[in-house]
Formats: structure tokens, sequence, C-alpha cells
């Protein structure tokens, strides 16, 4: 019986059927080779554009290697010519030297100390000014500023008035625009009209921006600040009042 069971069993075993491959239609061959050719025209676009690409590049490094090739040649040239021994400084004595005119530096800038006068031809009168560079603008006592309109522009009334004055001055001036500025001892800001005025120091006459503030309880009733000074001034903190006081006959 067991030998017939085994027999049995290996009867069953011979007789299952390996799964049937399964086949392809002729549509689904062509459409694998259609897929195949389509991958193989993909990458050998891609193959091409890579290889026009470093072409590309290739000229490119071919032309900046020329350029530079060119400009070392440019280059040389230059230094070619050049002499083997800087050229010597030329000494010119002292005597020879043009000195510079009274209350001017060599390059012709005006000379001006700590304080010095200054002329206002509004007010008619010359004025001590204090030189301060770590101001940005200048300015200049003002009492009782009026804002009116002058053929159809705004301009500014004040009083210059200072300690050392027996009278109010009247000015009047256009009005360039208004400022703010911060004071050290407070916190606000503090609105000032800007005027434009012709001054005088020394020889030099020019049309500078003030800023108007009650200075009367200050030792100087004008201050000139950086934008005043600067490209043509050099200032000596050392010294006091190089230029000397404008008089009415000297302002043309």
């Amino acid at each position: 019986m067991t030998l017939l069971s085994l027999l049995s069993l290996g009867g069953c075993v011979s007789m299952e059927k390996a799964p049937p491959v399964p086949t392809l239609t002729l549509a689904e061959i062509r459409n694998e080779i259609a897929l195949s050719e389509q991958r193989l025209q993909t990458s050998m676009e891609q193959q091409q554009k890579q290889y026009v690409q470093q072409q590309h590049l290739l000229v490119q490094l071919n032309t900046d290697v020329t350029n530079m090739k060119e400009s070392v040649n440019k280059v040389d040239s230059k230094l070619s010519t050049l002499p083997p021994e800087p050229p010597k400084p030329m000494v010119i004595p002292t005597e020879k030297c043009a000195a510079p005119s009274q209350g001017h530096t060599v390059d012709g800038k005006l000379l001006v100390g700590e304080a010095e006068w200054i002329w206002v031809d509004a007010a008619n009168d010359a004025f001590q000014a204090r030189v301060d560079t770590g101001a940005t603008t200048s300015s200049i006592s003002a009492q009782e500023i009026t804002i009116f309109e002058r053929n159809g522009k705004n301009w500014v009334r004040f009083f210059l008035s200072h300690q050392e004055m027996d009278d109010k001055i009247q000015i009047e001036a256009p009005l360039v625009r208004h400022v703010r500025v911060r004071q050290a001892s407070a916190d606000d800001l503090d609105r000032r009209p800007v005027v434009r005025l012709t001054v005088r120091i020394g020889d030099m006459t020019e049309k500078a921006e003030f800023t108007l503030k009650d200075r009367s309880d200050m030792t100087f009733p004008v201050l000139l600040g950086r934008e005043f000074l600067k490209d043509i001034a050099v200032v000596d903190v050392a010294r006091e009042y190089i230029q000397p006081k404008p008089k009415l006959k000297d302002v043309k």
C-alpha cells in the first residue's frame, strides 16, 4: 500500500503542467519596437545637444585665451617702454614758490579760525560767528519769525537780535524749506525754517542756507556749519578771527 501510495503521489506531481507563456501579438511587438526606437532617438538627441554645448564652450574658451594673450602682449609692450628707474622729483627752491595770499591756504582755500566775523547783506552789518565743523547746517539768531507770501512765493520775516546788540534788525529772505532738528537737551524734534542769505568772510562772498533759531542767549548770533565750509575753507581751530572784520566800504 505504501508503495502504491508513493507511485500515485508521484504520478500526480508529474502530471502538473507548467504555466503557459503569454504570447505577444504582432501589434504589441511593433509597439514595443516603436517605444525602443523613441527612447533611442531621445537619448541620441540629448547626446548631440551636449556635444554642441561642449563645442560652444570650447570655442568660447579659445576666444577668451586669445583675448587674454592679446592683453598680456599689450601690457608687456607698455612695460617695455617704461624707464628702468622712476624719474626723480624736481626740487623747486623755496624762494621760487608762490606764497599763498593773506588768509588763504596754498591751494587758494579760505583759512578760518574757530570764530570769525561774517557780513550779512540783508542786515547790512557784520556779526561774530562760531565755526563748528560738527554742525551740518549753519544757523542765525531769529526772533518773531513770520512767513508771508510775496509774488507767489513764500518769504520769511524775522528780527536778528543778540545780547550785545542794542536794536533788533529786521531781515526778509526767501523761504527755502523747513527742517527738523533734534536738540541735545530735548527728545522732540524742532521744526525750523531755512532761508538763503548772501554773506561775506574775508574776500569771499557766498550765498548760504541758514536755519532760523533764537540764539540770543548764546555767545555767537551766527553759527557756520559744514555745508558752508566744505570745498571753500580750511579751519584752524587753534586760531580765531584770521579774516579781518568786513566793513560796509569793503562789501561790493
